[in-house]
């Protein structure tokens, strides 16, 4: 099948993919009666109609639905590549999205970042969901069900979940990856860990995070483990009156033995004082 160049598409059961890209953003495919549901849009707009072009050896049907997991850039700024499409996210995606704000610091750190993509993302007209919900949506689009969920704050205000109940696979955004350290940068540690405790009881056999490779329940319960010591340790040294520096010293020694092998481990002289910041 022909794709674009570091990516690969896996098909977890008959008329459902994953678009695993190496290093980058993942999304999911699903194809319906009459039409194909997206799950993200990925980065930039040049991102998004690779994704359409890859699709295009899957399915000749048009493309109806995108779900934006949540706010961030690198999932939902290929919206606008969609203009046919209902776009649908939580209520609070949507209020990030038209943060003006928000809008404007991430727009100032991608186009900084020199990476390939920085020049387009200054043309990126950002795009929200045009249908949000609260809590529960439950469609029926290709003789399946599926059923998006809203658990609470955790990597953003808005991480959704897509749930196949039918076929026991889950798609997680950035709250839950397979051996891979999320960007605390807007998360909410107060409310991550209970997020993630409702996360676990969902029936999953397959679960597709925003990077990363796919896992399974053992990996799911995993990325819970993780996220529930990081938080609370952070908590501990805070508790102990240790500041700063010595606590993301800590942090990383702590760590490192289990989970020092995890895809951005490297990461947390940043993420330490992101919490740590959060929680004082």
């Amino acid at each position: 099948m022909p794709k674009t160049e570091g990516t690969e598409i896996i098909e977890l059961e008959k008329g459902v993919y994953a678009r695993l890209h190496d290093g980058l953003t993942n999304a999911g495919i699903i194809i319906g009666d009459d039409s194909v549901m997206v799950i993200d849009s990925l980065r930039v707009p040049s991102f998004a109609r690779d994704l359409i072009s890859d699709i295009k050896y899957i399915s000749d049907k048009p493309i109806k639905f995108v779900i934006d997991t949540h706010s961030h850039w690198d999932h939902s700024w290929g919206n606008e590549e969609f203009p046919e499409a209902t776009i649908i996210g939580h209520q609070n995606c949507y209020k990030e999205m038209i943060d003006l704000e928000w809008n404007k610091q991430w727009r100032e750190k991608v186009v900084n970042s020199g990476d390939s993509w920085s020049e387009e993302a200054k043309l990126v007209k950002i795009t929200p969901p045009n249908q949000t919900f609260e809590k529960t949506m439950r469609l029926y689009f290709g003789g399946r069900e599926i059923i998006l969920r809203y658990l609470g704050k955790a990597h953003t205000s808005g991480d959704i979940f897509i749930h196949l109940p039918d076929s026991n696979i889950l798609f997680t955004g950035d709250v839950a990856q397979n051996e891979g350290m999320p960007f605390f940068g807007d998360s909410y540690p107060d409310e991550w860990p209970s997020t993630d405790d409702k996360l676990i009881d969902f029936s999953v056999d397959k679960f597709i995070a925003g990077h990363g490779p796919i896992g399974d329940y053992d990996d799911l319960v995993n990325a819970r483990n993780f996220l529930h010591k990081f938080i609370k340790e952070i908590k501990n040294c805070i508790n102990e009156n240790q500041n700063e520096y010595d606590t993301t010293i800590k942090m990383i020694n702590l760590l490192e033995p289990e989970f020092g092998h995890w895809r951005g481990f490297d990461r947390l002289k940043t993420a330490v004082p992101d919490i740590f910041k959060k929680l004082t």
